[in-house]
């Protein structure tokens, strides 16, 4: 009798193991009252999150830079006959979007060494915009030539800066690549300045 009931349990254990290990092969059914994973069809594109804090004016362009006596001597020497990719960068030193905006450019340019030169220029004080972005300049500006070579490239129609801060991206070519007011975001800009150094 007990070698009947040892035999039954041996019996009873191998087929629960055998069902275990069959039963690991298929996939488990959800637990009632959950949702079933919504399959994604192919070819759909899932919208990226929008960027806050951004300027959404970023502007690809390829136009030359612009030449003559108007053009400080710094820039003109980068350019047009250096030909080396040159970020020049208008601000104004009490704006705090100035600021995060150099802190980027900085990063980007520690990460990518000897691709892209800075030319920065502090136009704050110099510059006013009114709410409609119509720029006036301060009479105080004819007492400093170099301040007054900034304005004027400022203003130059290639370039015509009418908020801080602005971007201004060349490429070896002397060319301009790209423009941009506002804050930006690193990765963006990186990804510009890889271009330019191409």
């Amino acid at each position: 009798m007990r070698r009947l009931v040892v035999a039954a349990i041996v019996v009873g254990l191998v087929l629960a193991m055998t069902g275990c290990s069959s039963s690991s092969s298929t996939p488990a059914a959800p637990p009632a009252g959950a949702a079933a994973p919504v399959p994604v069809a192919a070819g759909s594109s899932t919208t990226l999150p929008t960027m806050e804090n951004r300027s959404e004016n970023e502007t690809t362009t390829f136009a030359p830079f612009p030449t003559g006596s108007t053009v400080p001597t710094d820039v003109a020497q980068k350019i047009t006959v250096d030909k080396q990719p040159t970020l020049i960068y208008f601000y104004d030193s009490t704006q705090q979007a100035s600021k995060e905006v150099r802190v980027i450019i900085d990063a980007v340019r520690n990460q990518n060494r000897g691709m892209v030169d800075l030319i920065a220029y502090d136009i704050g004080k110099y510059v006013h915009a009114d709410a409609d972005g119509n720029v006036t300049i301060d009479d105080t500006l004819a007492s400093d030539p170099a301040a007054k070579a900034a304005v004027v490239l400022a203003r130059d129609p290639a370039i015509h800066v009418s908020f801080t801060p602005f971007i201004v991206l060349t490429d070896g070519q002397g060319y301009i690549i790209y423009k941009h007011s506002g804050l930006i975001d690193q990765a963006f800009l990186e990804r510009e300045v890889l271009r330019a150094a191409r």
